[in-house]
């Protein structure tokens, strides 16, 4: 017999071998037992949360002959047709291969055939999200009013983009997450049937790492095994899942309290060479100062705040395609915008205290150069944000938006290819006038970077949109206070000339050179 995958191998077979989701099994169970079956369900929830084995199994369950307290009795002749993959009264549909109009018209067209074995004919959709309008449309009628012998079962990871018309016609169940206990007690079991060495720590990461999703957990698993031929544990599941170990991550905190930015972009471009996930050791710190945080008990704002900005990182991290330059950018932000803060409490920190007072000195000396740059940087902000908003024109912002993606075609230049990439991925212009314009990034320590680039940002314009710009770059949070400025009182915003600035020290955009290597 070939190798069955464990996650197909300990898939369960009833009600009572399902983990998690009791609420769900509850409801299923009391509605076979009173006969009060619904012609439509949708089951709506993670990945991996038992979704399409609990529609297998309840599709199975109604079609029994004599189940026993909402679980089949596995001896009738129902019970072992439907067991069978290719049984024709249990239809699998996958949404996402056969999502068109003409495929749910041709289901309509069977519907009204009766089951040739079963009691009832089970249509199971997954991810039913994928269907297009048309598709949806042409469901609507057969949702509202099926034959007595068919029942249809839809599950999404997307309810959202489930239409409403839709999800009014079912009865909806949400399944969770799986709990921690729920977890561990199975991948224990299973450890023990496969015989699988495997400590108590190797099992809490795969659990950590698998984010309440049992199907990850049990693929992981079943890596490490093929991985590791002896004992698995913490730090064969981080090897496997792209993780940094434990050692490696206190070593990259202790750089960050010491606010060594030079060691940390060393690291991430390490990491980042050696194939590690970027936006897995972003969580990994969240969580490390998270728990850090709880343990002393020292509920410092500017911790959370800083708990929130790398949340929102890793959020912008997965959507870019630059995920190390956005990871950079926030580290530096947090830890020169705040000098005299650390990122975890404290009470945990154990620094050597020469370092901490050579640090402090050079922040002092520093503080003048640093105030130079600011004063600068705002004077042109505040100017270029009220020429572009004193005269704004909608049809110019309009063309530029319309052509955004050609900044791509500049990816590759030796001089521009690096801010190109994170203007046409992670940047959206917002306003202009016929001498400026405005764009906007969700992170302010994007910005800044931006900003200091000014002088390539400008050239990427004028190489793109054929005309000459002054840019300036806001945050999220910048646009936001501009635009409500503006909707109060828009003869604040006028047009003045910028003045020649002789920066006799550093600019900004030399420091990010320095920093960045670029």
């Amino acid at each position: 017999m070939s190798y069955q995958a464990l996650y197909r191998k300990y898939r369960p077979k009833n009600f009572d071998e399902v983990v998690g989701q009791k609420i769900t099994i509850q409801i299923l169970k009391n509605a076979i037992e009173n006969g009060h079956i619904s012609h439509a369900y949708l089951f709506y929830g993670p990945r991996g949360t038992g979704k399409t084995s609990i529609a297998k199994i309840l599709a199975r369950t109604i079609n029994c002959i004599d189940p026993s307290k909402g679980i089949p009795c596995e001896k009738c002749d129902n019970c072992h047709a439907s067991i069978n993959p290719g049984c024709p009264d249990i239809l699998e549909i996958d949404a996402a291969s056969n999502n068109g109009v003409d495929e749910i018209r041709e289901l309509k067209n069977k519907i009204s055939f009766v089951p040739s074995e079963l009691k009832y004919k089970v249509y199971i959709v997954d991810e039913v999200h994928m269907l297009s309008t048309g598709a949806f449309n042409a469901l609507l009628k057969t949702l509202e009013e099926p034959p007595e012998h068919a029942i249809f079962i839809l599950a999404t990871t997307e309810l959202q983009k489930v239409p409403l018309t839709i999800i009014s016609r079912c009865q909806t169940l949400e399944f969770k997450k799986i709990d921690d206990l729920s977890m561990n007690n199975k991948l224990s079991e299973i450890s023990k049937k496969e015989n699988i060495s495997i400590d108590e720590s190797g099992i809490k990461e795969i659990i950590r790492y698998s984010n309440g999703g049992l199907r990850d957990a049990i693929g992981l698993l079943e890596k490490a095994v093929a991985y590791e031929n002896k004992l698995i544990n913490e730090n064969t599941i981080k090897e496997i899942s792209g993780n940094i170990s434990e050692k490696e991550l206190q070593e990259f905190i202790d750089e960050i309290n010491n606010k060594n930015i030079d060691k940390l972009l060393l690291k991430i471009n390490d990491y980042y060479q050696e194939g590690y996930d970027l936006i897995k050791l972003a969580n990994s710190i969240i969580e490390y100062m998270r728990n850090k945080m709880l343990e002393s008990k020292n509920y410092d704002k500017e911790i959370c705040d800083m708990i929130i900005e790398l949340d929102n990182t890793v959020n912008i991290m997965s959507k870019s395609e630059n995920p190390k330059i956005i990871f950079e950018v926030t580290l530096i932000n947090l830890l020169t915008l705040s000098p005299e803060k650390t990122i975890v409490p404290h009470e945990t920190l154990n620094i050597n205290n020469n370092e901490t007072s050579k640090q402090k000195k050079e922040d002092i000396d520093n503080e003048e150069d640093k105030n130079y740059t600011k004063e600068i940087e705002q004077n042109i902000k505040e100017i270029r944000v009220g020429n572009t908003l004193s005269n704004p024109k909608k049809e110019i912002i309009s063309q530029i938006r319309k052509e955004w993606d050609l900044i791509k075609d500049l990816a590759f230049d030796p001089e521009l290819g690096n801010i190109s990439r994170i203007l046409s991925s992670d940047i959206n212009p917002v306003a202009a006038s016929d001498t400026n314009v405005i764009i906007e990034s969700k992170l302010a320590g994007l910005s800044a970077q931006i900003n200091s680039e000014i002088e390539s940002v400008e050239k990427i314009f004028t190489k793109t949109f054929k005309k000459d710009f002054k840019i300036i770059c806001l945050s999220e949070n910048e646009w936001k206070k501009y635009t409500e400025e503006f909707k109060k009182d828009k003869s604040k915003f006028s047009f003045k000339e910028e003045p020649v600035i002789e920066k006799s020290k550093k600019t900004l955009k030399d420091k990010a050179k320095e920093l960045f290597d670029i």
